[in-house]
Parts: C-alpha cells; sequence; structure tokens
C-alpha cells in the first residue's frame, strides 16, 4: 500500500480514494491536496470526500458508487465547483486496507477555444446569478445586519473560501465590523478592532484606484510588507482580496475574502466588484438608521437618554437576569427662579451642569432626561452599599457646586420584576427631599 501512494504522489492527476459505504476520505494525493488548498493528508483524514471534493454538506446527486466495478473503470467528466475545473473522470472499486472502496483519477481536461468560450460565458452566466442572488437577499430583508451577514455567507459558500468580513475605516484606524466564518474557521473579528490603517498602507494605492488587492501568495509579502504579513499569517490567510468602498473620493471601508477556493482570482475580484456598491449602499442604509435611532432616543439638549429610551429601558426590557437594580430620581432644585432672575439660558446651563455631575458621578449607569428639571438613573446588579455611596457622592457633588442644588431620591429592590416600580418609589423619596429643602429655604427666609 505504501509504494502504491508513493506512485500516486508521484502523477499530476488528483487521485484519491474514499469508502463506499461511509464516503470517509480514505486518501488523497499530493496533486489533491494541492488543488484543494491542504498542506498535508492529516488535514483531511477522517473527512467525507464530498465535504472536502465538493464543499458539500451531503453525498453528491451525481455519486458513481452504484455503477462501479472491480473489473474496469467507469469513465466520466464533470466540472468541479472548488477548483472551476473540468476533469476527465476515471472511477473503480477496489480493496483498501480490507475495506471496499472506489478510487478515481482525474485528468484535467484543457479545453479548445471554442470550449474555453463555452466554459466563460458558463462562468459569467453564474456569477450573474450568484450576483443577483445576493442583491435580491439585500434588498428583501428589513434588517440590514442580517441582509449583510446573510451575503457574507452567500458569497462564502459559492467561493468556499473562509471567511467573509466588512471593514470599516475611520481616521487612522480600522474596525472589522461584519464576519462570516466558514465551518472550523475561527473568528478574528474581535481582535480585528481599531487597527492601524499603516497595516494595509501598500493597499492604499490600488483602492484609491477603485482597484482590487489581490494576494496570490502571502509569503510573498513577508519582506516587504512585515506589518501586513504578521496580521495575515497570525489569522491562517494563504490568499486575499479585498475591494474597497469609496465614498467622496475617500476610504471609507472595504470587503474581502480569505483563502477562496473557486474559480481564479481574477474572477472572484469581479464578483466582489459587482456587490460593492450594493454593500455601501447597504452600509449607508445603517448609518441613516442608527442615526435616527439616536434622536430618537437622545436628549438633544443635554446628550442624555431621554423619556423614549427611559420608556424603552424600564417598561420593555427584560428583568430575569438582575439579580439587584437600584434607582435615582433627581430634581433640580430653584430653576424657575434662574430663569426668571438670569434668562432661560442660564437655566439650560444649569440643566447641561447638573447632568455632567450626575454623569461623572454615576459613570457607566445610564441617565435619563424625563422633563426640564428631571433626572433618572437605572443602575442593574448593583449592591446596596454601593448605591448607597453613590447617592452620597451625588449629594456632595451637587451641594459643592454653586447653584447646582438639586433633590434626590434613590430605591434599591433584589430580584425585580419591574424597574418602573423601582423608579416611581425612588421619585416618592425624591418630593420628600425637595420638601425638606422648601422647608429648609422658608426657615431662612
Amino acid at each position: 500500500m505504501k509504494r502504491i501512494i508513493r506512485e500516486f504522489d508521484g502523477v499530476s492527476e488528483i487521485v484519491y480514494v474514499a469508502d463506499i459505504k461511509d464516503y470517509v476520505l480514505l486518501f488523497l494525493n499530493k496533486a489533491g491536496l494541492k488543488a484543494f488548498g491542504y498542506d498535508s493528508l492529516e488535514q483531511v483524514e477522517g473527512k467525507k470526500c464530498y465535504e472536502v471534493l465538493q464543499g458539500r454538506k451531503s453525498p453528491c446527486p451525481f455519486c458513481t458508487n452504484g455503477k462501479l466495478h472491480k473489473d474496469k473503470y467507469l469513465e466520466w467528466r464533470h466540472k468541479n465547483r472548488p477548483t472551476g475545473k473540468e476533469y476527465r473522470l476515471k472511477d473503480k472499486l477496489i480493496s483498501w486496507e480490507g475495506r471496499e472502496a472506489r478510487i478515481e483519477i482525474a485528468e484535467e481536461i484543457f479545453n479548445s477555444g471554442q470550449q474555453n468560450a463555452e466554459a466563460e460565458l458558463k462562468r459569467m452566466l453564474e456569477r450573474e446569478q450568484i450576483v443577483m442572488e445576493c442583491i435580491q437577499m439585500m434588498h428583501s430583508s428589513l434588517e440590514v445586519d442580517m441582509a449583510v451577514n446573510n451575503t457574507l455567507e452567500v458569497m462564502g459558500r459559492y467561493l468556499y473560501g473562509e471567511r467573509t468580513y466588512i471593514f470599516n475605516t475611520y481616521g487612522s484606524y480600522m474596525d472589522n465590523i461584519y464576519e462570516w466564518c466558514a465551518e472550523g474557521v475561527s473568528e478574528e473579528r474581535g481582535s480585528l478592532q481599531k487597527l492601524p490603517i499603516s497595516a494595509i498602507q501598500r493597499w492604499l494605492p490600488y483602492f484609491y484606484r477603485n482597484e482590487c488587492v489581490i494576494i496570490r501568495d502571502v509569503e510573498l509579502i513577508k519582506e516587504s510588507a512585515p506589518e501586513e504579513y504578521a496580521i495575515l499569517k497570525r489569522q491562517g490567510i494563504k490568499t486575499l482580496i479585498a475591494v474597497p468602498f469609496i465614498e467622496k473620493e475617500q476610504l471609507v471601508g472595504y470587503f474581502g475574502i480569505d483563502n477562496p477556493k473557486a474559480g481564479n482570482l481574477d474572477e472572484v475580484s469581479n464578483i466582489l466588484k459587482m456587490l460593492a456598491y450594493f454593500f455601501q449602499a447597504l452600509l449607508e442604509r445603517k448609518k441613516r438608521e442608527d442615526y435616527l435611532k439616536k434622536i430618537g432616543f437622545t436628549d438633544t439638549m443635554t446628550g442624555a437618554n431621554n423619556k423614549n429610551a427611559f420608556i424603552r429601558d424600564t417598561m420593555l426590557s427584560d428583568t430575569g437576569g438582575l439579580s439587584s437594580a437600584g434607582g435615582f430620581f433627581i430634581d433640580i432644585n430653584g430653576l424657575k427662579k434662574t430663569n426668571d432672575t438670569y434668562g432661560h439660558e442660564a437655566g439650560d446651563n444649569l440643566i447641561r451642569q447638573v447632568y455632567q455631575i450626575i454623569c461623572y458621578v454615576m459613570g457607566d449607569f445610564p441617565v435619563y432626561r424625563l422633563g426640564g428639571d428631571e433626572f433618572a438613573v437605572l443602575c442593574r446588579n448593583i449592591s446596596k452599599e454601593k448605591l448607597e455611596g453613590l447617592h452620597k457622592r451625588l449629594r456632595e457633588e451637587l451641594d459643592g457646586r454653586n447653584g447646582c442644588n438639586a433633590a434626590i431620591g434613590a430605591s434599591f429592590l433584589e430580584n425585580p420584576s419591574d424597574l418602573g416600580v423601582l423608579i416611581d418609589e425612588a421619585d416618592k423619596r425624591m418630593y420628600k427631599d425637595k420638601k425638606q429643602y422648601y422647608k429648609k429655604i422658608g426657615s431662612k427666609r
């Protein structure tokens, strides 16, 4: 058997052996490993032949297992999608280490001029079909994120790539904002945030000419672009295609595919170019939606969350994961007097100043402006001791600022079922605090 393997490894044709019953790939020669993008036989051992050779999840509908004989070869032709090439095939039943198996020898067919033209036409129609499928998917989904993720998956599977992704560029940095990974390929998005643009410095002239960047062998840039090489090598990238998003002559992002196996890289780049405009349109739509969402839930004067956000986060949010919660209700004392004495601009400045003090004390806990002089704070999963500490510190900060006095109410619940009840209780306590303030002011007159 070892002698036979050595013989198979020395030929230019693709040769493989697979178990007839369970489709397990038993052998793939060096020519086959190279054609399908593998470095060693160990990488494919135990996998199904239809997975490795056809990129399928189930047995091929054109499988010849039921037509094979031990005494003669079955000859046929087939276009292999992962390699993008057509082969003349010879299949036969053999015994392989005690197992009944199929051996297949695949010889690439080098077409004549007419056959080449027909093959190119077929590839062009396939490209147009997959592009139209992706465009339809982009426009049929109401959710931008879903449309982008689904399209990246379709492209990745069609081109037999390992990863498809989109990067957003801003200033001197870039973030991986969308990512699809093939089965068995590790996600990289989390580690590809705030990367310096300098890492792709070599790509920028191509991008600004609205051209694709094609890396046919990452080892060829090891010496000339070490920073780029280190990032790509760490991700297991051997080949790569990236397409720019250009807006008003500025680079705003790019998308690409790692280690595509279907067709040649120039053909793949043509497919990605066709989709670039539609991806960009989707991302622009996402920006508009995010902006509208932001202004719909943001107070324009202070930048705080507004009443809509408060309703969303109290009445509509799930409290199942909360072990405890705290709430504050804050009302500025003397705002009317400030408006009457110094004007509404001074009153607006007072509101902004109080908001900044609240944010400073509360840290990452969300602050909401509910009305002219009213604020609320939600503190999820907070201890009672920490809540009391924040209450004391907020009081000290507000009392220590000239003209920034406010009434404060705080409440705490373990295993809360209704955050609105929490804030209502804080509101009641705030009114008690406000009565004490005006009682104190009245006694000084």
